[in-house]
């Protein structure tokens, strides 16, 4: 379970390995993760021009059990996205692409072979959809509580769907559900399908700064806070 729900934001799940100089050159943003109150690991966001990278690292999870890592990459040109995205786990290992177009799905490659699934084909996905780095970068970069956001991982379908917004002076606290619409569940035979989401912005300088992901599924919750910048 605590590899699922990062996974949901970083595919949410690392071979693209960015260089620690790459990721310094780059507008990042990190997360610890957090469950129960110990630490897991981390996941950082980068932006540099019409690039993006999103990777995912949990290397303090209870006896390694659900060690790994994700790097995602996706880049626009013009009205098309090209998304590449490599998981490693103790548990097992994948690799991705696509290419959307005005955010269409276009074509789809994932290996191993027994990964795919049903929506594992460009015929199978209709309306937009958003990979997970860029899903990801719309949590960050928003003027407004994040909802309708319609998310593919090359296995899924999932919907990020806004339930309540509350602000407390300068703090805005946007309640979510997340659903798996199509395509299998998370950690097989679980079927992890639901969520239900927090996100917690700071608005006091004018634009809105994500501090906090909380996501939780029954029993499980997991928490992203924000790494001090610097």
């Amino acid at each position: 379970m605590p590899f699922c729900l990062p996974r949901l934001f970083s595919c949410l799940g690392l071979g693209l390995c960015l260089s620690q100089a790459a990721l310094a050159a780059q507008a990042d943003t990190r997360f610890e993760i957090a469950l129960g109150g110990d630490r897991l690991g981390r996941i950082t966001h980068a932006a540099q021009g019409s690039t993006r990278d999103l990777t995912l690292l949990l290397d303090s999870t209870p006896f390694g059990v659900f060690d790994g890592s994700y790097a995602g990459r996706t880049v626009t040109t013009g009205p098309v996205a090209r998304h590449s995205g490599r998981t490693r786990s103790t548990r097992k290992s994948r690799d991705v692409s696509m290419r959307t177009e005005r955010g269409e799905l276009r074509a789809v490659t994932l290996s191993p072979e027994a990964e795919r699934t049903a929506l594992t084909d460009a015929d199978a996905v209709s309306g937009p959809v958003l990979d997970p780095v860029d899903a990801f970068g719309r949590l960050l970069e928003t003027g407004a509580c994040p909802d309708g956001l319609r998310i593919y991982d090359g296995r899924r379908v999932g919907l990020l769907t806004l339930e309540q917004a509350r602000r407390e002076g300068t703090r805005i606290t946007c309640r979510a559900g997340y659903r798996v619409t199509a395509g299998p569940g998370y950690l097989e035979p679980l079927g992890v399908s639901r969520l239900s989401v927090e996100l917690t912005y700071d608005t006091g300088s004018g634009d809105w700064r994500l501090l906090r992901i909380a996501a939780r599924s029954g029993p499980f919750g997991l928490v992203l806070d924000r790494a001090a910048e610097g």
